[in-house]
């Protein structure tokens, strides 16, 4: 991996950490989403899919 693109990397884990403190900066309601589950089970799901994404391209271009 080129040092000079690992900067994307520390970037994109930090966006990643930010938005997983959600608690600092969204009042989440006490109400339900689709299929009954609570509202911020959207926010969780997308932020890992997202977290899991970025692990594996960074794993595929560190392993290149």
């Amino acid at each position: 991996m080129k040092k000079r693109k690992a900067w994307y990397w520390w970037l994109a884990f930090i966006v990643l950490f930010l938005l997983s403190q959600d608690y600092l900066f969204v009042q989440w309601s006490n109400g339900t989403s689709w299929l009954g589950f609570p509202t911020w089970l959207g926010w969780f799901m997308l932020l890992h899919l997202g977290f899991i994404l970025v692990f594996y391209l960074f794993a595929k271009k560190h392993w290149e």
